[in-house]
């Protein structure tokens, strides 16, 4: 029997350490889609490479301090003036002032 099913080559898997010196310095895998292939580059992250992400990461939570500081902020006068208008309200209903 014959197969009439077309050769596809497959391809070479190189394990880690075993790269000849043919292959480029960065390293890209190959992905097939329907309209022909992407190439996906991995290389390593430098020194410096997620320092944006730090300092991106820095700015949310100082914001987010700040924000919190100023709801605090807010929340003391607003608790001043809740107090205030207790005492106020509870002279005025005309409560005893002290115990004898």
């Amino acid at each position: 029997m014959i197969d009439h099913e077309e050769h596809r080559s497959e391809p070479e898997v190189i394990p880690p350490g075993r790269a000849d010196g043919s292959e480029l310095e960065s390293t890209f895998w190959a992905r097939e889609v329907e309209r022909g292939s992407h190439r996906i580059y991995v290389t390593k992250i430098g020194r410096f490479g997620l320092l944006p992400f730090f300092l991106l990461g820095g700015i949310i939570l100082i914001a987010l301090l700040i924000f919190v500081v100023g709801a605090f902020l807010i929340l003391i006068p607003v608790a001043g003036v809740v107090l205030a208008a207790a005492i106020i309200a509870g002279l005025l209903r005309g409560y005893p002032r002290w115990p004898r």
